[in-house]
């Protein structure tokens, strides 16, 4: 569904994409070796292949007209700041959890996936492409506002890789795009902490392609430095998020605090090769292929590392993609389970409306259709997530106290 405004969000007449991805990338200064390595390419299936190819752009990322560099400096550079009205501040009317950034007492810094899936010339798509701007709206509404019911929310723009540079088998083009993407959310972060933060507690979120460049902007610039002891934890969800990382706890309750957690849905049905084997991540200073590294599962109506099943009546309410009377969707019930003992987290194919892709989405990977619910991995829980916002925002209070 592409949102360009509330009144778009309201008229609800398809489904939100946020299309994945994230792997994170290669830094401009890794080794030449690494550089020189290609190390993206995920893996797929032969049929997923053929769709995919037909995504690459047709420059190389060293003969692309690159994106210009955001000012971060300029509101424009900005999806979601507190002091302007954005999608990331709307909530449904029956949340228990209301909005309440005016009185939050924490931040969040909040990194979006991958919003457009181009088959421009573009690796890196401009901050200010129509396509990922409309997408991007839609992904403040359902992913990011489930934070705003105890943090004001950041959402920095970045030219993020396009949706092939992942799946690049053939050139270094993919990780240069995946690590220019990286320096954007970088740069955005250290002016957060430096010009918006104020020495305030804060969270980090993202998604997909999001939670690849937070979990390098984590073990780069908060593991091990003054910044852990503001942290109230990193939500990376929905990507190569590992399940041991130096420095850093899982988490294994709702109100631990400086503590990662992360989660890859699934239903039975569903192959997670994808990113269990094929996508790769951040580990020990470089980018590396998963190769079965054990990905962190913390189960979002538990909040227990693994945790094993709990019952779809224990889900608070999840937010469909869209809602018959065109009003904001209002959190359906029950929708689903969550069991993390596992190497993803299973859940049972939901059969209420709004959590299923448009058929235009024919990509076999990541789609719900073969049992992968990554596009949900925040609507299923979002209820879960706001209450638990709260909680540990509380506990990080009282913990200073």
């Amino acid at each position: 569904m592409r949102l360009q405004d509330l009144k778009a969000i309201l008229n609800m007449n398809k489904i939100i994409v946020p299309v994945f991805f994230a792997i994170a990338c290669s830094a401009i200064i890794v080794s030449c070796l690494q550089a020189e390595e290609i190390i993206t390419g995920a893996n797929i299936s032969a049929e997923a292949r053929v769709i995919i190819e037909r995504k690459r752009p047709g420059s190389t990322f060293d003969t692309q007209k690159l994106p210009s560099e955001p000012d971060y400096a300029s509101k424009d550079a900005w999806a979601a700041l507190p002091d302007k009205i954005d999608l990331a501040d709307v909530a449904p009317l029956n949340t228990k959890y209301p909005e309440a950034q005016a009185r939050a007492q924490a931040d969040v810094f909040f990194i979006h996936p991958t919003t457009a899936v181009s088959e421009a010339d573009n690796w890196n798509i401009p901050i200010d492409d129509p396509l990922a701007v409309e997408d991007l709206s839609g992904i403040l509404a359902f992913g990011a506002s489930a934070f705003n019911s105890a943090a004001k929310v950041y959402a920095p723009r970045y030219r993020q890789a396009t949706f092939y540079a992942f799946f690049d088998d053939r050139t270094t083009s993919g990780i240069k795009a995946i690590d220019l993407a990286y320096h954007d959310v970088e740069k955005a972060f250290l002016y957060y902490i430096k010009y918006y933060n104020h020495g305030r507690a804060f969270i980090l979120a993202g998604h997909s392609q999001g939670s690849m460049h937070g979990s390098r902007l984590l073990q780069e610039h908060i593991i091990n430095k003054p910044l852990m002891k503001r942290m109230i934890a990193a939500y990376l969800i929905g990507g190569t998020t590992l399940k041991t990382i130096p420095g850093i706890l899982p988490s294994r309750s709702a109100t631990d605090t400086g503590v990662i957690i992360g989660w890859n849905t699934y239903t039975k049905d569903g192959d997670p090769g994808i990113f269990t084997n094929g996508l790769i991540g951040w580990v020990d200073g470089a980018y590396k292929r998963m190769d079965g590294r054990p990905l962190l599962q913390t189960n979002p109506l538990s909040w227990k590392l693994n945790g094993p099943e709990v019952p779809p009546l224990m889900n608070p309410g999840s937010l469909p993609s869209m809602d018959p009377a065109n009003k904001m969707p209002l959190l359906a019930m029950a929708v689903c389970g969550a069991d993390a003992s596992g190497e993803v987290l299973l859940i049972n194919k939901p059969t209420a409306r709004g959590f299923t892709l448009p058929d235009a989405f024919d990509i076999p990977v990541l789609n719900d259709r073969y049992g992968d619910y990554h596009n949900f991995d925040y609507q299923l829980f979002y209820e879960s997530i706001r209450k638990n916002c709260v909680e540990r925002v509380q506990a990080f209070q009282e913990n200073k106290q």
